[in-house]
């Protein structure tokens, strides 16, 4: 008898589906301020700012839907995991980002 892979399952997770789609936006976002950012040599807009702020709030919120996520029995693991460390990034950026800053 196989016995099944908590990655094989076929159901899932709406939790999760949510939190890879607001990752995947904040990714965009994020990429998209740090590029604007080295365009106006760090001078831009306050638009620029509120790409990145955006993208933080984006990031926190599919982080909170992840955890969801976990808690739910709903769905394989691989689409959890997926959607954590896709909205870890943006935050991790962002802290990286800042210490770099505040350093130099």
């Amino acid at each position: 008898m196989i016995k099944e892979s908590a990655y094989s399952v076929k159901e899932y997770c709406l939790d999760a589906i949510i939190a890879i789609i607001l990752g995947t936006l904040a990714v965009i976002l994020m990429v998209i301020a740090v590029i604007a950012s080295y365009k106006y040599d760090g001078k831009g807009p306050a638009a620029v700012g509120l790409l990145g702020i955006g993208s933080l709030i984006l990031s926190t919120c599919g982080l909170r839907f992840s955890v969801a996520a976990w808690k739910s029995p709903d769905g394989g693991l691989l689409m959890k995991r997926i959607a954590f460390v896709e909205n870890s990034i943006p935050l991790i950026a962002a802290l990286v980002f800042y210490i770099i800053g505040w350093v130099l």
